[in-house]
């Protein structure tokens, strides 16, 4: 397991129960949060709305999504790879919030590691892992509740659904403390915050006014009641514990009909001394129910992260959480790497192993159609994001250099109205590179150049590489120029490395990768795979004609 920093953990001043940073990153104050649970509490309140107004802030990061998110259909990899279960259940929850911590890794190691930290020890204590489910489960039904609404005109209707939605709040809390009580990780700080929530005031009051609505205390009142008959102010005394079985009456209403039969002639009933009461005990409960919304995400967090373990462990796969390398002078070394689309999908994974020994060198791979190459590199890419997220990655050993930008270009981004052709936006796209990505950058583009004839592209090309060496970020680039790669190869140049996919028999793809420059694409076999042979297209023509002659 890996081990918690305390020193960082007792530095910090804790102002809320973060657990996706060392340091809680601060929260502005959000405009309509009070108004909106509010309102939720009494009536219902809408859910996205809900979601977005407790959302948790982020923490500073370097890396900019649109220079990756589109290229690695990071919408269908969260959907797919990353499923939110408790127990045997699968939730259908946005995954919206997992999105945009994935797409924003925090810019310090301290972060990624207390992450790490948190998954490490839910590795380890599958039961922590169970508890942590339950209290999720249990966050999630009294958000339900306060996202709920009234059906019925009757006010002690009302009031027992914000008794239920108090309820509920007590057993999140609850389940909580129990999930990450004795934690030796980030989850410590939750157990913290909530025993001194415990003892405050307003958690008091909560357990007062339930466990008068259970027939475990007696509530003292004190009622201000206006000349017009309406009750204006209601206060709680005190609360007085009873040492005997309470005699067998209703939920919570009979204790008010006692006081108002004593106020007859005033125009408010036990429902509207009761309502009071709740409002004002949930009013003075906002800032933590806020909060607890908000670790409820940050819980979301790592059961996905738990939920795609389980997903390969399903497939036969590893997942591992990953070493970081020095960058300037060690390389990049991932074992049993396998590409987590084609695992969310069910399609049959060949893990493969990549070990580059330096750093911030130009990976070109060449290989033959359908080989892998853009499954390596989507491989890649994923890897490096889920990495620096403080996540498992898709492999078995894994040893990464931190970079601080990520770009990729792996899909030809078209549209109907663009002005420039094939070649332009390929010329584009290299410029964006530049504009973007500096030396401690990881680079990943798909088929450089391949979008004009070959003279121009290998010009291009060779432009290109020589500039990422005055630039000195990491890049892998695929490519079909296989003379040119292979004369590179031969060059000897510095900062150079060559890669290739492995050809079993029968010039059958392994979907391994090995040193050194393919010197075939296979396309017949390719077109062959596909129907694309001189024999089967005469078939289609003489198949057309005989159709054309019986017509």
């Amino acid at each position: 397991m890996l081990e918690s920093d305390t020193s960082l953990l007792a530095s910090c001043v804790m102002t809320r129960p973060d657990l996706l940073y060392v340091k809680p990153p601060r929260r502005d104050a959000v405009s309509g949060l009070s108004e909106a649970l509010t309102f939720g509490f009494a009536r219902g309140v809408d859910e996205a709305r809900l979601r977005r107004l407790t959302a948790p802030p982020l923490g500073e990061t370097t890396f900019r999504p649109e220079s990756f998110a589109i290229d690695l259909f990071l919408d269908e990899l969260v959907l797919g790879a990353f499923p939110l279960h408790i127990g045997d259940r699968r939730l259908e929850e946005s995954p919206q919030f997992f999105r945009s911590v994935l797409v924003s890794p925090p810019k310090s190691l301290d972060d990624v590691r207390f992450r790490q930290g948190i998954l490490a020890e839910l590795f380890e204590q599958p039961d922590r892992r169970a508890l942590l489910e339950s209290a999720y489960a249990s966050l999630i039904a009294f958000r339900d509740g306060l996202c709920g609404s009234d059906h019925f005109n009757a006010k002690t209707v009302g009031v027992r659904r914000r008794i239920d939605i108090l309820s509920a709040l007590r057993r999140g809390v609850n389940d909580l403390y129990t999930a990450a009580a004795s934690s030796r990780s980030g989850l410590e700080r939750l157990a913290q915050w909530i025993d001194g929530f415990k003892e405050s005031e307003r958690y008091r009051r909560l357990l007062h006014l339930l466990d008068f609505e259970d027939g475990r205390t007696v509530l003292e009142t004190r009622l201000q009641v206006g000349y017009d008959g309406d009750l204006r102010c209601f206060d709680v005394v005190r609360t007085t514990e009873l040492d005997y079985k309470p005699f067998p009456r209703g939920r919570f209403l009979r204790f008010c009909r006692k006081v108002v039969s004593l106020l007859k002639g005033y125009r408010f009933s036990e429902e509207d001394v009761m309502s009071q009461l709740l409002d004002q005990v949930f009013s003075g409960l906002e800032e933590e129910v806020a909060l607890l919304l908000g670790v409820s995400r940050h819980v979301e967090f790592y059961l996905r992260a738990l939920g795609f373990r389980a997903l390969a462990e399903e497939r036969g796969l590893d997942v591992c959480l990953p070493e970081f390398s020095d960058g300037a002078v060690q390389g990049r070394k991932l074992i049993g790497l396998f590409n987590p689309w084609l695992c969310a999908q069910g399609v049959s994974v060949v893990p493969c192993n990549l070990v580059q020994e330096e750093a911030r060198v130009t990976t070109i791979v060449t290989g033959p159609n359908s080989g892998g190459k853009t499954r390596l590199l989507q491989s890649l890419g994923v890897t490096q994001l889920l990495a620096q997220g403080g996540l498992p990655v898709p492999a078995k050993e894994a040893k990464i250099p931190l970079v601080e930008q990520l770009f990729l270009s792996l899909l030809e981004h078209a549209n109907a109205d663009q002005v420039e052709g094939r070649l332009g936006l390929e010329l584009m796209r290299i410029r964006q590179v530049f504009e973007t990505s500096g030396t401690k950058s990881l680079v990943i583009m798909d088929e450089l150049c391949s979008g004009t004839n070959p003279s121009e592209g290998e010009r291009i090309f060779e432009m290109v590489l020589d500039l990422f060496r005055e630039l000195g970020p990491e890049v892998v680039i695929s490519t079909h120029f296989l003379d040119f790669a292979a004369r590179l190869k031969a060059e000897g140049r510095a900062a150079l490395d060559f890669l290739q996919v492995e050809i079993g028999s029968r010039e059958v793809p392994t979907y391994q990768f090995v040193e050194g420059v393919a010197d075939t694409s296979l396309a017949r076999n390719t077109a062959a795979r596909l129907g694309v042979t001189r024999e089967e297209l005469l078939g289609l023509i003489e198949s057309h004609k005989r159709r054309g002659g019986a017509n």
